[in-house]
């Protein structure tokens, strides 16, 4: 009889064992993504199969510390923590009071970054002051950043929140340098460095500054004279420099500046954009159609802009440039011949596509110097400057005949002479200048080492605009 009960228990264990029983749950895995920062994580998971939303709900553990429990969202950030640290946890999903899915995780938290870089974004440089503003710094943390200002090696200013000084007690023309320093609340910092040379008289101002335009972000700087605004009314001229230049560092050495002080009008330098062709990379005004930007109508908008905040004459505002600067002059005083009283450029023509079809629907005083030895731009390239003083003496009604004349060779030791060809018609606005520099490389007389130093071409430049005017 024993026998036969215990063969019935050994097939009844056999066949229900009791170890587990069937019907028993088992613990699903929690997917788990992360994002660290410096000082949080954000984590998120996935909804648990077979269970309402309504019915879940989540609790996580840093070590075995709970930081959250029964939050019925699938993300928490999770705050406090340290930069560079590991940390491990896991998120448990409830149904009720049963545990129904559960997942690990591990992540380092990311470094603690310092500000962003930083820029100058406008300068006002007087003769014994300056006034530097400059772009915020921002904390990749997104905390507080403050800034430190030195000159020199002075501390002149700490934990300034602000993004602008002004430096006072200096010195007339005399070179400053020094630094701004961001740093965020954890001490990470990033530096910036300035260099400036203050002007003279006093009462000039020099500025420096960018905006936006077309949806591009342009700069440009000007010079204002000791007489503004008690002279009154303004000329203004506007130089466009050479491919590859840089309008603010001209202006810091211009000695335009010296004329426009004695002669008393404004100053302007505009930057060209960086311009990719035949695979270089370089500033350049679209003085040709290729690239996808209105230089024309940027110069146009700095003439207004310059008239909304200074006292300047529209009928005498005057467009010179260098090279690319010079072709650049030509394109522009098409679309600005009702802006522009006299053009002035230097060692620079047309492209071949510009020149075809050109035409003016009045004369425009025109001034122009180049080099018979230029090797960049060449007199005799397509078109030639021929043609191009060809067509401006017909676009003027002058003179096929010039008055021609051999300026006295000043300076033996620059290996080149000058000859004035001057064009005249039946109206001031008729008058051509060409000054032909005999021997003359690709440089801006009296100005560039090198150059031909037998006349000042700024001078020639402004004694020849003073004396026109847009009708």
């Amino acid at each position: 009889m024993k026998v036969r009960i215990l063969i019935a228990f050994l097939l009844v264990a056999v066949i229900f064992p009791c170890c587990k029983e069937e019907n028993e749950e088992q613990i699903l895995p929690l997917n788990i993504t992360i994002i660290q920062h410096a000082y949080s994580a954000n984590l998120s998971w996935n909804s648990i199969s077979g269970y309402a939303d309504s019915m879940q709900s989540f609790s996580i553990y840093l070590g075995d510390s709970l930081v959250v429990g029964n939050i019925s969202e699938k993300n928490h950030s999770v705050d406090g923590l340290r930069p560079s640290s590991i940390y491990k946890g896991r998120i448990d999903a409830m149904n009720g009071k049963r545990l129904i899915a559960s997942g690990t995780f591990e992540f380092t938290t990311a470094a603690d970054l310092p500000p962003g870089n930083f820029e100058i974004t406008s300068s006002v440089i007087r003769n014994h002051s300056v006034v530097l503003t400059w772009s915020q710094a921002k904390d990749p943390e997104h905390g507080p950043v403050a800034y430190d200002i030195y000159l020199g090696n002075h501390l002149l200013k700490s934990d300034t929140a602000g993004t602008g000084f002004q430096f006072n007690g200096l010195n007339v023309l005399t070179y400053y340098s020094g630094k701004i320093i961001a740093h965020d609340t954890a001490g990470n910092e990033v530096e910036l460095n300035f260099t400036f040379r203050t002007i003279h008289p006093d009462k000039s101002e020099m500025y420096h500054t960018y905006g936006d335009f077309d949806s591009r972000r342009r700069e440009y700087a000007w010079y204002i004279p000791k007489a503004y605004p008690e002279a009154g009314s303004m000329p203004l001229v506007i130089l466009l420099h050479g491919a590859n230049g840089n309008a603010w560092n001209d202006m810091q050495k211009s000695t335009f500046r010296t004329i426009a002080d004695r002669e008393n009008f404004i100053f302007l330098m505009p930057q060209a954009l960086m311009g990719t062709y035949n695979g270089e990379s370089i500033y350049q005004w679209n003085a040709h159609y290729l690239f996808p930007w209105d230089d024309a109508a940027f110069i146009n908008k700095l003439i207004d802009t310059m008239h909304s905040a200074y006292n300047i004459d529209l009928k005498r505002v005057y467009l010179a440039g260098m090279s690319n600067g010079g072709f650049m002059t030509f394109f522009a005083a098409r679309p600005l011949q009702e802006r522009i009283a006299a053009i002035a450029p230097i060692a620079g023509l047309m492209s071949s596509n510009i020149y075809s079809g050109y035409t003016l629907s009045h004369p425009m005083p025109l001034c122009y110097m180049h080099g018979t030895a230029d090797p960049i731009v060449t007199l005799n390239g397509n078109p030639s400057l021929n043609q191009i003083l060809n067509l401006w003496i017909t676009i003027n009604g002058c003179s096929n005949t010039p008055e021609i004349s051999e300026l006295p060779d000043l300076s033996t030791d620059d290996i080149s002479t000058v000859t004035l060809f001057r064009y005249t018609g039946t109206s001031g606005d008729s008058e051509i200048l060409y000054y032909r520099i005999n021997g003359g490389g690709h440089s801006i007389p009296g100005i560039e080492y090198g150059a031909n130093m037998d006349i000042n071409a700024y001078e020639e430049m402004w004694k020849f605009f003073k004396r026109h005017k847009m009708n």
